[in-house]
């Protein structure tokens, strides 16, 4: 409150963490505090700002039961929401292989949330950390909004809560961490779809990439993808999206973003039929679009069967045994 006061009340922030996180490197603090910024900047007009807002929320409430505190920030809106999450992730053993990777799981983790509960509104230069997480005090001023002439005349600088958190923490999900592994594979493929995007454009551009050795043939067709596409799965629906059909149908196929949709839509309908998935309305808008967005903006190509059977990342799964039943079935 003293160094609140030097500051004439301008400023005034307090980590979302305490400063004890990790020792020598090594993990010490759960990643137990959610916080999403969104910016108002980002947006076209209000409508689709405040409906960025009430989608978030929304996501909240079905994924975790959260009721969250929000602050208009002066310039956006801060949500911040504590949760219970008993240990650090870094102790759980189905992390340890992207730690080997370099990836710093807890931390990653803050980010992941932020970007998956927001459906990707969030500030895209808002990266929280254990020792960087700084939340605006409520009642305090917003420094850039006073040099701003229309907020300052406004009177709309101060730092204002529009909902106060309830008090429950919402435990964070095994669903939640299944979607967090698929987030951190996405980033490994996207890690090495960039080392060797060169080389492959090359290839792509003289036409000297087989395709057909690659994915099974070179007429904008892939057999053992497309009966995916007319066979129901259990299990494995999170990687089939990301990893292969997305890319499949816009980079192969060349299709449109909405009949891409359309037709993992109608897939995934079928799968739901064959066994329900818990927040299926969620998963479809969140899943479907962020992976066919990636797809787009990256220009990713379909996992090939050779890597899906090989690659120690995958090899664990059921994915490679379900598709090689459904090549035998069909």
């Amino acid at each position: 409150m003293k160094y609140f006061e030097q500051s004439d009340f301008v400023d005034c922030r307090i980590n979302n963490f305490p400063s004890y996180t990790e020792y020598k490197g090594i993990q010490r603090y759960p990643p137990d505090s959610i916080f999403i910024d969104i910016d108002r900047s980002i947006f076209k007009d209000d409508k689709s700002f405040e409906n960025a807002l009430s989608k978030t929320l929304k996501n909240i409430k079905e994924t975790l039961n959260g009721h969250p505190t929000v602050n208009n920030s002066g310039n956006g809106y801060h949500i911040i929401l504590p949760t219970e999450c008993p240990i650090i992730l870094e102790q759980i053993n189905n992390f340890q292989k992207y730690q080997d990777k370099g990836f710093f799981i807890s931390q990653e983790f803050l980010r992941f949330v932020e970007i998956f509960l927001s459906n990707r509104k969030a500030d895209s230069r808002h990266y929280p950390s254990f020792k960087s997480c700084q939340i605006r005090v409520p009642g305090s001023f917003n420094g850039k909004c006073l040099n701003n002439k229309d907020k300052r005349l406004s009177g709309d600088y101060r730092v204002k809560t529009l909902q106060q958190w309830n008090g429950y923490k919402p435990s964070i999900t095994r669903e939640l961490l299944e979607d967090f592994i698929t987030h951190l594979e996405q980033k490994i493929t996207d890690q090495e779809n960039t080392k060797n995007n060169y080389n492959n454009n090359l290839k792509y551009k003289n036409n000297n990439f087989n395709r057909h050795n690659q994915y099974g043939n070179n007429n904008n067709r892939i057999e053992w993808i497309d009966k995916i596409l007319q066979t129901p799965f259990e299990d494995c629906r999170k990687i089939i999206i990301d990893l292969i059909l997305c890319p499949y149908l816009i980079n192969i196929k060349n299709m449109s973003y909405d009949e891409s949709y359309r037709m993992i839509r109608e897939w995934l309908d079928k799968c739901n039929n064959l066994k329900k998935l818990d927040n299926y309305q969620n998963f479809v808008n969140y899943r479907v679009h962020s992976a066919l967005k990636t797809a787009t903006q990256k220009g990713i190509r379909p996992m090939s069967l050779y890597k899906i059977k090989n690659d120690d990342r995958y090899r664990n799964s059921n994915l490679y045994l379900l598709i090689l039943q459904n090549e035998k079935g069909n």
